[in-house]
């Protein structure tokens, strides 16, 4: 469960359709008859007195190929079924959050929450995540401004999981228990939570824009968590009277995404679904009245050490005005979201990456949406970044996209749109809001309104949206700075703006015979010059790409020259095109690409249109065997790893990885780093290119619609033969690996609210398939989920953090196992002093650490783990980004293109054992500490440190 005040879309609202149809120039409508369905030959079951009635709506005809059915139970929720190949996701919206609370209870969204998870009515003395994580299914939900939402998803591997999804699903949406025992559990949880998100000011920052932007009065640092005192405060009648008035029928809307039908999953929903709860009294909708003067805000900070962060808030949209909602997308995409995107050149010239997002801060259609703008970035960079910002924002109506640029932002929105409804979860979040905004034609209709933008509307919105007379800025610079610094910088860059203060059925079967790679889909072939190539068929028009030239030896040792080349791979051009000509063309073409380089390797990862292969191909090419490394580019390459290192909070992780990758790029300290960045030349770079190019082994994967296009198998494999003579083929692995000789404590000083806990173990590791899923079990048992050992026992019986997780990963033949803890230690704003939970973390790592290494786990608990990791390898598949992820994933094994379904099989092998051993094996090895907190924390646990080995 976690917080998450923002939702990706693809536009939200409602849109009057006049004329011809909307739907992707069809002369029919994409809705479907509507009549009325009444339920058959349903029987009740416990705790489910009858059944209740429902009407059939309409069908909306969906991109992809897919059908909305739409119905409306009789209580008043509305259910959307979306039939669909893939992972299937159930998933509840609640029209509620915290701007419907009072500020006395603020944060009770975000409580109530919480809670239930903690038993219902329905699900009786059973526990929740228990029965969840039987299905190896995936559980969450989410509270933000306006929206509360519960989701459970997972592969559908029994007859039996979709029934009991929807169940427990219904149970803890209807009758929780409210018990006092799991209320009082439940504060102590969402407090940490709470003090976590305390512990940086960025999270305030955001809180502080939109209360100035909109004049909305509240204590609350964050206006979704709200605050400790609020919920200590709480009481349960408190918490029963807010469901009471929130969590009613009419004010939810209810999404099947999946494998089902819609009589099969509307059978079930008015099984479960039997509420006829009214609200109680008056929803409370927060007054928000959009500022019409500019407002500026400073705040120096005494537990930021690094970089500034700038927010700007404007106020966007209203949650009902669908047009304009896709047209401020536009904008943002044009702003943000090209190769050439105007914002690229102050990122690169300020060492910055500029996040934009989008906020449905209220429930009501009328209600205003924010638009949030935030930077991290060195203090010094802050006014002329925000001058050069509001230049850029200023010249938007002035000097909009010209054609070319204008139909590459359309073509880019649309791609993006397919892509993201190849998602069962995706497609359920666009469905999902759409209905809480009362646009439930929105997905359908999104590219005719988009393809009917004009110049003008782009203008407009632009205008309308990014009003520098009317933006909340708000500026947390980091400890130490001055006052006089900030008014002395801000008179020296003044901005003069803000003033320094048909429907198709689906049909599925076999779902317990599943595999993540369809073989048969999949052709190999190697070229004369030693590419490797993959082909695997899609339905999909895009496709996804990538090509790598990959060393089995590390090359680049000095890891600060791999930064800058990978940093200046990002903005050059090339010998034949300038850097911006180059964006041009990527950018009218529809073209997506990343090029990387790393310590062994370089290459690209790209999505295209079907019929620009030959275009991005040949532009690939272009880039990786003639990028034009300038002495200018090279110099602000290096100022901005500089300004990254410069300003890098301190964290646990510091002295951590330079134990743990010891002798490797990755163990080299930021104090290291910033002393090599100025000693390397740009002839170092030239020569780590050079000699990644031509130790390279040469790996092509492509996803795409092969069958529908034979000659892209031609394009793909004679670009192949274009490149020069690739390496031969060798997957054996370098040996890296050095044993921990003794355990050793690192400790470093922050100003957190709560301490950063890491421990360690270093492990030999090889390519065995079999040894990967125990160590994948293993880490999911000790700490992967809501259900695995170190969560239930650190978090939900101790109360000692909001997050607590165990991961492993591999690096050439040396494994990592890591268990992480933030818990609190020093409440600054409340006065709290939980020192010892630093002990107490630690001794709760290793008395679970001892358990799983000394004891058998049961069947039970193991079949859980083997639900969940099935889950995880299947989700991805539905999305051809990342059936081709996997392909390039397997290129480095003995297994090929096999290798995801060799361990997808080799799952139901492992035996309580196998874990066993692995936990042996991996715990055997000394173990490796760092804690981050503040000096009060770590000096009263001085000498229980020094009990756990050598401090250093």
């Amino acid at each position: 469960m976690k917080i998450i005040p923002s939702y990706f879309n693809i536009g939200k609202n409602n849109i009057q359709i006049k004329g011809a149809s909307p739907y992707f120039g069809n002369t029919t409508s994409p809705v479907q008859n509507s009549n009325s369905r009444e339920i058959q030959n349903v029987t009740p079951e416990y705790q489910v007195s009858t059944p209740i009635s429902y009407s059939h709506i309409e069908d909306i005809r969906l991109p992809n190929n897919l059908t909305a059915h739409c119905y409306k139970l009789a209580n008043g929720q509305q259910v959307v079924v979306v039939p669909k190949k893939g992972t299937t996701v159930v998933k509840t919206y609640v029209n509620t959050g915290s701007l419907n609370e009072t500020d006395n209870i603020r944060g009770i969204s975000h409580y109530i929450e919480h809670n239930l998870f903690n038993g219902s009515e329905a699900l009786g003395d059973k526990d929740f995540f228990e029965e969840v994580h039987k299905m190896g299914a995936y559980t969450n939900a989410s509270t933000s401004f306006s929206v509360t939402d519960y989701v459970l998803e997972s592969q559908l591997l029994e007859d039996t999981d979709l029934e009991n999804k929807i169940k427990l699903h219904a149970g803890m949406i209807q009758t929780p228990k409210f018990l006092q025992e799991k209320l009082n559990k439940e504060k102590k949880i969402v407090n940490s939570e709470i003090n976590m998100y305390l512990s940086d000011d960025e999270s305030s920052a955001v809180t502080n824009t939109i209360k100035n932007l909109f004049n909305i009065k509240s204590k609350a640092p964050d206006l979704i968590a709200g605050t400790t005192d609020n919920i200590d405060a709480l009481t349960r009648d408190d918490v029963v009277n807010y469901f009471n008035n929130n969590y009613y029928p009419s004010n939810m809307v209810t999404v099947i995404t999946g494998e089902t039908t819609p009589e099969e999953a509307m059978g079930l929903v008015s099984k479960y679904f039997t509420s006829m709860k009214t609200p109680q009294g008056e929803r409370h909708h927060e007054p928000m009245t959009p500022i019409q003067a500019p407002v500026r805000q400073d705040k120096i900070s005494d537990k930021i050490e690094g970089a500034a962060t700038v927010i700007m808030g404007f106020a966007g949209p209203e949650n009902g005005n669908s047009n304009d909602k896709i047209y401020l997308r536009a904008v943002n995409q044009f702003l943000f979201g090209l190769a050439n995107a105007r914002i690229k050149d102050i990122e690169q010239k300020y060492s910055t990456r500029v996040i934009n997002q989008q906020e449905r801060l209220g429930t009501k259609p009328s209600d205003k949406t924010a638009i949030l703008l935030e930077a991290s970035l060195p203090e010094n960079n802050v006014e002329p970044m925000l001058k050069d910002m509001y230049q850029v924002l200023n010249s938007l109506s002035m000097y909009p996209p010209t054609e070319a640029e204008f139909n590459a932002i359309k073509t880019h929105i649309k791609k993006v749109n397919s892509q993201a409804l190849q998602s069962s979860y995706e497609l359920n979040q666009h469905i999902g809001m759409n209905f809480l905004n009362g646009d439930k034609y929105q997905t359908a209709n999104y590219s005719y309104i988009l393809d009917n933008m004009t110049y003008q509307d782009f203008i407009n919105t632009a205008r309308k949206y990014y009003d520098l007379n009317k933006v909340s800025l708000t500026i947390v610079h980091p400890k130490g700075t001055k006052p006089e610094d900030i008014q002395n910088n801000y008179s020296n860059h003044t901005t003069n703006q803000v003033p320094f203060s048909g429907k198709k059925q689906v049909s599925f079967s076999g779902r317990n015979e599943k595999l993540p790679t369809e073989i048969a889909k999949i052709r190999e072939f190697s070229t004369p010059n030693n590419f490797k190539i993959s082909m695997q068929d899609s339905n999909s028009d895009v496709v996804n790409y990538n090509i790598s030239l990959v060393s089995n030896k590390i090359i680049g040792q000095n890891p600060v020259v791999t930064e800058v080349l990978n940093e200046m791979l990002q903005y050059c051009g090339t010998y034949y095109r300038d850097k911006n000509n180059l964006a041009s063309i990527y950018d009218y073409n529809g073209i997506n690409k990343n090029i990387a380089a790393g310590d062994d390797s370089t290459g690209i990862n790209a999505d295209f249109p079907v019929d620009k292969t030959d275009v991005a191909l040949a532009l690939f090419r272009e880039n990786i065997l003639t990028p034009a490394f300038t002495q200018d580019l090279f110099e602000k390459s290096v100022r901005k790893c500089l300004d990254k290192y410069q300003t890098m909070e301190p964290s646990a992780y510091d002295k951590y990885d330079q134990e743990m990758y010891k002798n490797l790029p990755d163990g080299v300290s930021k104090e290291e780093r910033i002393q090599q960045l100025s000693q390397i030349t740009l002839g170092d770079v030239i020569n780590l290119y050079n000699q990644l190019l031509a130790n390279g082994q040469g790996q092509i994967t492509v996803t795409g619609p092969f069958s529908k296009y034979p000659g892209l198998v031609n394009s793909i494999y004679n670009n192949a033969t274009s490149y020069h003579m690739a390496q031969p083929n060798d997957i054996s692995l370098q040996n890296v690996y050095t044993p921990t000789e003794k355990a050793k404590v690192f400790t470093k000083e922050t100003n957190k609210n709560q301490a950063m806990i890491l421990e360690g173990f270093k492990y030999k590791t090889n390519l065995n398939a079999k040894d990967s899923i125990c160590l994948e079990l293993l880490s999911y048992i000790l700490g992967g989920s809501s259900s695995s050992r170190l969560f239930k026992d650190l978090r939900e019986q101790r109360h000692l953090a909001y997050s607590v997780s165990a991961y492993q990963h591999r690096t050439n033949d040396m494994g990592m196992m890591t268990l992480r803890i933030e818990t609190t230690t020093n409440n600054t704003e409340t006065g709290e002093k939980t020192l010892d939970n630093i002990k107490k973390s630690i001794d709760g790592f290793n008395e679970n650490i001892k358990k799983i290494s000394t004891e058998k786990i049961s069947e039970e608990e193991l079949e859980t783990a083997k639900k969940a990791l099935k889950n995880i390898f299947l989700q991805p598949t539905e999305m051809d980004e990342c059936q081709n992820l996997m392909l390039v994933n397997g290129m480095r094994t003995p297994y090929g293109a096999y290798y995801a379904n060799e361990r997808y099989k080799l799952i139901d092998t492992i035996t309580p054992e196998d874990i066993l051993n692995t936990a042996k094996y991996i715990f055997s090895n000394k173990p490796v500490y760092s804690i981050a907190g503040t000096k009060e924390a770590l000096d009263s646990n001085q000498e229980y440190l020094k009990t756990l080995g050598e401090i250093s």
